[in-house]
């Protein structure tokens, strides 16, 4: 048996999650993969990782499990909450029990949060639980799918090459102070997705990242790095991702000046981990056995 969980990024709404309020993360191929093997042993999961603790829990004594990880560990798209859920899915499998939504999260907290520093939100396994582009408000109880509907619009993600530790970050962090502007930002770029507004988009990508900017909540390197696209004509918006936006950087330019700005990017060993076109499709008929979640509450 095998579990395919897409990666995550946050679009908009880091930070704002951490409330329960809004935010739109996107789930992109290629898939994290967890197969069930019949050894006890389990390779690719750290045991004091989350997953690691939660399988251990379980006293399974006649499987293991076998991680995948097609981007090399490189971190910032969401490969140790892929891991909790596929685990999960692989114990609720093995003890015929069914898995919901709600369930995966209160064993999330269980394993992930020690009760220092702020809980995690909980969001990308909840969107890594789905396809497309997900917007969440868990206060609201609001998930909402979408495929990419900007037909004028390319997305890139670009990995910065520095990896940083989100459980760490969340130990010695708080809330902003400005959570409400952070959700209402997020709230807009729903509205744009709904409507396939890509000004709309553009306009909430960039004022987020200039929102995290005021906060202090973007790492230095990242703001360097992100002046520095900002030269490229190409480039309509621009914003770290994750944690201090230290490991991702979205960018939304034109389909049109898309592959030259790829190629561009390339030749200044920016290493592409996506586009649009690998944003997962909530027709698709994969094989992923993540049909069952009910609730979020």
């Amino acid at each position: 048996m095998k579990w395919l969980i897409p990666a995550k990024t946050f679009l908009v709404g880091e930070y704002a999650a951490l409330a329960e309020q809004s935010a739109i993360i996107l789930t992109t191929t290629p898939y994290f993969e967890l197969s069930l093997v019949s050894q006890k042993e389990s390779h690719g999961i750290h045991p004091d990782s989350p997953a690691g603790i939660w399988w251990q829990k379980q006293l399974i004594k006649d499987y293991g499990l076998q991680w995948n990880d097609p981007y090399g560990g490189c971190g910032g798209l969401g490969a140790s909450s892929a891991q909790f859920v596929a685990s999960y899915l692989a114990s609720c499998y093995l003890k015929q029990i069914t898995p919901t939504l709600s369930e995966l999260l209160d064993a999330y907290y269980q394993c992930a949060w020690s009760g220092k520093g702020l809980r995690p939100s909980g969001y990308d396994l909840i969107a890594q639980s789905s396809t497309g582009c997900v917007f969440i408000n868990k206060q609201k109880q609001s998930i909402n799918a979408y495929d990419w509907p900007f037909k004028d619009l390319s997305l890139i993600l670009l990995h910065t090459g520095v990896k940083l530790a989100t459980h760490e970050h969340l130990q010695s962090t708080s809330l902003p102070a400005d959570i409400t502007t952070l959700s209402m930002l997020a709230e807009k770029a729903n509205k744009a997705f709904i409507h396939a507004d890509s000004k709309a988009l553009i306009e909430s990508v960039n004022d987020y990242h200039q929102q995290l900017a005021n906060l202090n909540l973007v790492a230095e390197h990242s703001l360097r790095s992100i002046e520095h696209l900002k030269s490229y004509p190409e480039i309509l918006a621009i914003k770290g991702c994750g944690a201090l936006g230290s490991d991702i950087l979205l960018i939304l330019t034109s389909i049109e000046e898309s592959t030259d700005l790829q190629n561009k990017l390339r030749q200044q060993d920016w290493s592409i981990v996506a586009t649009e076109n690998n944003v997962t499709s909530i027709n698709a008929s994969q094989m992923r056995q993540t049909a069952y979640f009910k609730n979020i509450t």
